[in-house]
């Protein structure tokens, strides 16, 4: 699974971490199984929310995923079935890689997952 963003532990389970327009720290998931009677889905979107306290979350953090292909740093847009959406500003980079410009300043192209490594960096964060 591709994670960007920040995230906690709340409750031995994984939410996104997100701040309302109040400054009120709020937990988001998808997942049915790890929500109880005070999560809310507002939208009725399959989304839910709750707010939390900071004293509350067990460990919060911000993860970043990006691949290497051939050694060379490409963010990952998106996961598909087999393939992986990738993409990068640099160039040079998606000349070695044949990426196919899609902007004045974006390279992407998609690429099956056995050629790609994924790597996701995990920061502590204070909230």
């Amino acid at each position: 699974m591709i994670k960007n963003g920040e995230f906690c532990v709340y409750n031995g389970n994984e939410y996104e971490l997100n701040e309302d327009n109040d400054g009120n720290l709020i937990i988001i998931t998808t997942n049915r199984e790890i929500i109880d009677a005070t999560f809310v889905d507002e939208y009725n979107s399959g989304v839910y929310s709750k707010i939390i306290s900071p004293n509350e979350i067990q460990e919060a953090y911000e993860c970043r995923t990006y691949g290497l292909i051939n050694g060379y740093k490409v963010s990952i847009r998106k996961e598909l079935k087999d393939t992986f959406f990738v993409g990068t500003g640099d160039r040079k980079i998606a000349d070695i890689l044949g990426l196919n410009r899609t902007d004045k300043y974006l390279y992407e192209k998609e690429i099956a997952k056995d050629k790609i490594e994924v790597v996701q960096e995990k920061k502590k964060i204070e909230v």
